[in-house]
């Protein structure tokens, strides 16, 4: 789901930033089961060290509602505390602001801030490669090391592929994007942001991965902790049809495209994946399917060992996808607290 100008979950996280396992590879699902919840951590990576995902939400905020507000309702609505929380900025806006700060710390221990950021805006993905861009990138990652003593997840202009502009020297080739994503990486790095866990965030559409320049897009093994991908289940973005499987891998056709949870597999086994969006509406035909939908999901997470987390894009106006709300309907929200009390989470202490 694209951001442009939208605003607008589960054990009790107080996380221990411990290197349990190695940071270059996940835990086994052997050693992770075997791990109980009291000794379940927290990776430098910010990778579960037990059997279980992370689950997280962005929370549209209503209107005349903070971000700690809008946190808090969704908390209260799902019954659970959220471990993640989204936050979407651009350019000069520094992060995370007093608000998002308040929301973040709100009761006991912190949650994980994933930052989803366009430090481009006002340049090219080739300008920024270059350095234009430099003065802001070091303002934002001293300010980090300042404001914020935590590890958090930071994505450079997620969604990049429906971005890119195919020919030499429109400064948004593929190759631009990766070598921007690189470059800010490498800034954070030579400014001692150590506790940034770096985020590739694609689209994940079919679309866009049969194009011959999609592996352009990837930085580098080095410049990439986790990769994510943006799903939704919704009548305007790939129809209602099957489970949670055909969300993680949306395909059409006999293609070699299977999916992005499936590429993710093939190309990139050693690295954990997010869903850093997903949404699903109401299916207007059948009043029960969202429910069954979220109370099927624990089910199948076995099946998906490198997904190790859920973050929740929870909006009533989610520009093409429309109403994702948890609270579409009663039955929907039960469903939504099901799947959080299901005991699919990493219970994090």
């Amino acid at each position: 789901m694209r951001m442009t100008s939208r605003r607008r979950m589960a054990a009790l996280l107080t996380a221990v930033l411990g290197a349990a396992v190695s940071v270059a590879s996940l835990p086994s699902a052997a050693d992770a089961a075997s791990r109980t919840a009291s000794e379940c951590t927290l990776s430098p990576k910010l990778v579960p060290t037990c059997h279980g995902i992370l689950s997280g939400a962005f929370v549209a905020p209503h209107p005349g509602e903070s971000n700690g507000r809008a946190v808090s309702r969704f908390e209260q609505e799902s019954q659970h505390r959220a471990q993640i929380l989204h936050f979407y900025y651009r350019a000069d806006r520094l992060f995370p602001n007093a608000d998002e700060t308040q929301a973040l710390e709100r009761g006991a221990g912190n949650r994980i801030l994933f930052a989803n950021w366009k430090p481009d805006d006002g340049y090219t993905w080739r300008q920024v490669a270059n350095g234009a861009a430099d003065a802001r990138l070091v303002r934002e990652a001293k300010y980090l090391q300042k404001t914020w003593d935590h590890r958090l997840f930071l994505a450079v202009h997620h969604e990049p592929e429906n971005e890119v502009r195919d020919w030499p020297g429109s400064g948004y080739t593929a190759a631009d994007y990766a070598a921007m994503y690189r470059h800010v990486v490498d800034v954070f790095r030579a400014q001692g942001a150590s506790k940034v866990v770096w985020v590739m965030n694609y689209m994940g559409a079919q679309k866009w991965a049969l194009t011959d320049w999609y592996s352009q897009l990837w930085p580098g093994q080095r410049y990439v902790d986790w990769i994510a991908f943006d799903p939704y289940k919704t009548a305007g973005l790939g129809g209602q049809d099957g489970g949670f499987p055909t969300l993680v891998n949306q395909y059409w056709g006999n293609t070699s495209w299977r999916g992005a949870y499936n590429w993710a597999h093939r190309e990139h086994p050693d690295k954990p994946v997010m869903l850093g969006e997903w949404g699903v509406g109401e299916r207007r035909d059948n009043p029960a399917w969202k429910a069954t939908f979220f109370r099927g999901i624990a089910a199948q997470l076995d099946a998906f060992p490198q997904l190790r987390a859920l973050v929740y894009f929870d909006n009533d106006n989610a520009d093409v996808a429309g109403n994702v709300s948890i609270d579409t309907s009663p039955q929907s929200l039960q469903g939504f607290r099901d799947y959080l009390g299901s005991g699919s989470l990493a219970s994090i202490g």
